[in-house]
């Protein structure tokens, strides 16, 4: 019983420490050889945390968007730390970072951009959780 108290308390804790695309919207179109904002959102943190990474990438999925089995191999935009912090002059916000990123020239159509997160979370001891988000845009 106290296995199950404890795994799911975890996993609780890592619920709450969930990633959101912000920015870009669903079915915002993008530039495919643009700059394009990623704004991601953290929800606040109930316990301890240590940010590890973030991955940012992005594919063409044309008219399967809402298939992933069926999604291509996606472009790797963004790999490295990811350090949100909260801006007191937008509060509405939380605690986010911005990444702009220069696309290499997709094509025209639908697109995936996914994120792929990786943090520590816990009590005592720290437990590796990853978080996985997407939002389909419009490349034109």
């Amino acid at each position: 019983m106290k296995t199950f108290v404890v795994l799911a308390s975890l996993a609780a804790c890592a619920l709450a420490q969930r990633l959101h695309i912000q920015e870009p919207t669903s079915g915002q179109t993008v530039s495919g050889s643009g700059t394009v904002t990623v704004e991601l959102e953290q929800d606040q943190s109930l316990g301890p945390l240590v940010q590890t990474s973030v991955l940012i990438a992005m594919n063409n999925c044309f008219d399967v968007c809402s298939e992933p089995d069926q999604w291509g191999p996606a472009t790797v935009l963004y790999n490295g730390p990811f350090n949100p912090q909260f801006n007191s002059s937008a509060p509405e916000k939380g605690v986010y970072q911005d990444f702009a990123i220069q696309l290499p020239g997709f094509q025209s159509g639908g697109a995936i951009i996914q994120v792929a997160h990786q943090f520590q979370a816990g009590g005592a001891t720290l437990t590796n959780v990853f978080d996985y988000s997407t939002v389909q845009v419009n490349v034109q």
